[in-house]
């Protein structure tokens, strides 16, 4: 139902620029879009659970952005997975809105647009760029 109260320290910001450490001892919550900004790392350890809220008022559902320049360190195994899930329990699910999803914005090359760049669809202009000339 949702109804779980997380606390300050296990709630997701909005924007992570410096670099941090999800614990495996922890649940982690999103209520809202989170950007991991250029320069940080988020590194999540084997066994980790990331829960999210339903979409917020403006129908954005919590997603995990790591933008270009930014880093993702996850390395879950078949014994210790790293979780992405609803707060809401499995008899609910599937229901829309409730997680949007790991978007990973690369700067390779983009092939059949007729440009170097692009964006997400469903992020604000200009948080989620990709694509550019480094196909490496």
């Amino acid at each position: 139902d949702g109804s779980v109260v997380p606390t300050t320290s296990t709630i997701l910001a909005a924007d992570i620029s410096s670099s941090i450490t999800l614990k495996n001892s922890n649940t982690y919550y999103m209520t809202q879009q989170v950007f991991v900004k250029s320069g940080a790392t988020l590194t999540i350890e084997a066994g980790t659970t990331i829960k999210s809220y339903r979409q917020d008022a403006s129908g954005k559902a919590p997603t995990l952005v790591i933008e270009q320049g930014a880093m993702i360190q996850a390395v879950g195994t078949a014994s210790s997975p790293i979780t992405f899930t609803s707060v809401l329990p499995s008899a609910n699910l599937p229901q829309r809105g409730t997680w949007g999803g790991l978007i990973i914005l690369g700067r390779a090359v983009i092939t059949g647009t007729g440009s170097s760049t692009n964006d997400i669809e469903g992020l604000a202009a200009g948080l989620g760029t990709y694509g550019g000339n480094n196909d490496a």
